[in-house]
């Protein structure tokens, strides 16, 4: 099947939107030849323009122009879709509107490394193709159709071969030891009291409020706990007595949010110690560092992170398991289609190849 069902499987919104600008349709320079006849349960034309409208996706993709041999593989494909569209409806495999609309949000919202409303989505699609909703939502439609058809005639097969063995576990863990390596990081506690975008005189007056709850609670007259539900900006840790809920490491993120000052003043601090009146690129802190770990190689049964239960083994099973599926998913498809192609009526006409 060379690519077939699985190359359709990547990028399925980026070859909708290659796809929507091509204008191949609006061509009618030449006669429309059919290139292959699919019979399974019915007759299905694939003509000279549907073959050139994926040819030209696949362009846009590989930034060239297709070879002959190129071209036949695209065509194998489509046969290969075709056969198994058939099928389904045959067998009555169907997906909702909402799992269409949630595929493509998912897809989209991967893409965009945001969250998206139905109605941000919809309209992105617009923006972005030109196309219209129905339009987009059909060819996703056919792209669930076949990944479940697959799935449901070969589920045993897939869930066989999608597990990962202790020895395939040990083996990337072995090879990618240096990867799992967690930074110097701690997590505290703090009073804060923002400063950005206030003036000068705002921000004298913020630093002496810090001064005083901090001589308050050195000397014994206020708990810390107090200070933070009377005093601190940040309303999110007041309910866990300013325990700001996770780890902070050196990171050049964290540098850009809180100062390289900062974090050195903090990561110096001992566990349990409160600090004096620290200055951030956000405002004035009083620390208390909760909890401090030095950089550690991990090993297969530590967490992944001091605040995540997933092990560094579940982690790699997870990655193996997903590649494995990949795999077996592949071969299951190419399966699929063989059987299928032994029941139908296929013909295919090169000379109509251009």
């Amino acid at each position: 099947m060379h690519r077939g069902l699985i190359m359709l499987k990547k990028n399925i919104l980026l070859s909708i939107l290659i796809l929507i600008t091509t204008g191949i349709f609006a061509q009618n320079s030449f006669i429309d030849k059919p290139v292959a006849i699919v019979k399974l349960t019915k007759t299905d034309v694939i003509s000279q323009k549907k073959l050139a409208y994926s040819v030209s996706l696949y362009e846009k993709q590989a930034g060239r122009a297709l070879s002959m041999l190129e071209k036949e593989q695209v065509l194998q494909t489509l046969i290969n879709q075709m056969l198994v569209y058939q099928a389904a409806d045959r067998d009555n495999v169907t997906v909702t509107d909402e799992q269409v609309l949630l595929a493509g949000m998912n897809q989209m919202m991967k893409q965009t490394g945001r969250q998206l409303t139905e109605v941000q989505f919809k309209q992105i699609i617009k923006d972005q193709s030109g196309m219209d909703y129905e339009t987009y939502a059909q060819t996703v439609r056919d792209q669930l159709i076949l990944e479940k058809y697959v799935t449901e005639k070969k589920r045993d097969f897939l869930r066989s071969s999608s597990i990962p063995s202790t020895s395939e576990v040990e083996l990337f863990y072995r090879q990618n030891e240096e990867k799992f390596l967690n930074p110097e990081m701690v997590k505290f506690s703090h009073i804060f009291f923002a400063t950005r975008g206030i003036s000068a005189e705002d921000k004298n007056a913020k630093r002496e409020e810090a001064n005083r709850v901090y001589q308050a609670i050195l000397k014994g007259t206020s708990k810390f706990e107090e200070m933070v539900r009377e005093h601190s900006d940040d309303k999110g840790s007041v309910v866990r007595d300013g325990d700001i809920g996770n780890f902070i490491d050196r990171s050049e993120q964290n540098v850009s949010i809180f100062g390289r000052d900062f974090l050195n003043s903090v990561f110096d601090l001992e566990v349990g110690k409160m600090s004096n009146v620290l200055e951030s690129a956000q405002g004035f802190h009083i620390v208390i560092v909760n909890q401090h770990h030095q950089k550690r190689f991990l090993d297969l049964d530590d967490p992944v992170t001091p605040v995540e239960t997933t092990t560094v083994r579940q982690y790699i099973s997870n990655i193996i398991s997903y590649q494995k599926q990949q795999k077996a998913f592949q071969e299951a498809a190419e399966t699929v289609v063989k059987e299928l192609a032994e029941n139908a009526d296929i013909q295919t006409f090169q000379e109509n190849i251009n």
